[in-house]
């Protein structure tokens, strides 16, 4: 799986175009964010984070969008850190760049406005 790039609001991954944040899961599944959602989209809460990590990740990578709008609060990174799960959060262009350089079983939320 490659990610090819991002704008706002889009990204590409094997040259497959989404117009909304993506959820790419440790199987290699790609999924909506908004699908069940419930929260705030700026915010990533230990609901959603179980949700991202489902599948086995070990590391999660999270583009926090193309200007860094979306944040984790402690809470989910405490909530993270006590699964033992690697945590790597960067504006999405960097994160997708982070994404497709790991190995292992990984997996990825990518917010694509703001």
């Amino acid at each position: 799986m490659q990610v090819n790039g991002t704008g706002f609001g889009w990204i590409l991954v094997d040259n497959n175009r989404y117009n909304h944040d993506i959820i790419i899961l440790a199987n290699g599944k790609i999924r909506n964010r908004y699908e069940d959602f419930k929260g705030d989209s700026h915010s990533l809460s230990i609901e959603e984070a179980k949700k991202v990590i489902m599948g086995g990740a070990e590391t999660i990578v999270v583009g926090t969008g193309q200007s860094g709008v979306l944040s984790i609060p402690d809470e989910t990174i405490q909530f993270l850190t006590k699964q033992k799960i690697k945590l790597i959060a960067e504006k999405t262009p960097d994160a997708i760049k982070i994404f497709n350089s790991l190995t292992g079983k990984k997996s990825a939320l990518f917010h694509t406005t703001c």
